[in-house]
């Protein structure tokens, strides 16, 4: 059994403990991180420096502020979602309770980063002749090279004989195109950050069949304004409504109510496709 940290210090050359004081989060931190085969040191710069030391305003520009920050989101995500696992594992639990997750289902994980959702079910299988399909998508950035040696040396040294792994790059041109239509997507914390959320669920209404399950949130910060443009795009949060919208015409709300989500709108919503 793996933990949190063995891929991690494996690949960056680290200790369990440099790696958590890497990925912990702190106002104003200049974390040095280290290097790997896939990217540059970077040191002595915050997330918002890094941000602002070139112009964000194109499609490509904007994706190369995922390539510029080296290991700075892989180590984040890790740290984050060591304590997510027990989440994590209440939604493929309820997801197979209901027949969603079963022999043979295809399951996406969007903006997957570092991989948390698909790294956690690995964990958690005890059927090494399981047979799933799982599609990682991200853009060129480093923590989607660590998921790719992370997932890869799990499904290695675990055993797993019928679980085949698509890793699939979102471009600044075109987005991901499925071989095989989805049965479940996970999009945690990722629409804030994504140019056009409406491009993006116009995609997977295309690439679900009735009854799949789509799991999102979409991160709403009241205090930002359309000035404000960062990680979290503008052009995100002007496209927000809209999106939902879409959601709400292909998608039928299973969880939370809606009083829930008005009074956190943030909140991580589970949507099954309606038979339109």
């Amino acid at each position: 059994m793996f933990e949190w940290h063995t891929h991690l210090c494996k690949y960056y050359n680290v200790t369990p403990d440099e790696a958590l004081k890497l990925g912990t989060r702190s106002s104003g931190r200049k974390p040095n991180l280290p290097s790997s085969i896939t990217c540059k040191a970077v040191s002595d710069k915050t997330f918002e420096d890094i941000w602002e030391e070139k112009q964000r305003k194109s499609i490509q520009e904007i994706f190369d502020f995922y390539k510029d920050q080296g290991a700075w989101s892989t180590f984040r995500q890790c740290v984050r979602h060591k304590d997510l696992e027990a989440l994590h594992m209440s939604y493929f639990q309820l997801l197979s309770k209901n027949m969603i997750l079963k022999e043979g289902s295809h399951i996406c994980e969007y903006g997957c980063g570092v991989a948390p959702f698909t790294t956690t079910l690995l964990k958690c299988l005890q059927d090494k002749d399981t047979n799933l399909e799982i599609t990682l998508c991200d853009v060129d950035c480093e923590h989607f090279n660590f998921a790719k040696f992370r997932i890869n040396s799990i499904l290695k040294e675990s055993g797993f004989k019928n679980i085949k792994v698509n890793f699939l790059e979102v471009k600044k041109d075109s987005l991901p195109k499925f071989e095989n239509k989805i049965d479940i997507i996970f999009c945690f914390e990722v629409l804030e950050h994504v140019p056009s959320p409406i491009a993006v669920i116009e995609n997977f209404s295309k690439n679900t069949n009735p009854g799949s399950i789509y799991i999102e949130n979409f991160i709403k910060h009241d205090n930002l304004t359309d000035d404000d443009d960062g990680p979290d795009l503008v052009s995100a949060r002007k496209e927000r409504s809209s999106y939902y919208k879409i959601v709400e015409n292909n998608f039928n709300l299973i969880h939370p109510t809606r009083k829930d989500i008005n009074d956190n709108p943030s909140c991580t919503k589970i949507w099954q496709r309606n038979s339109l």
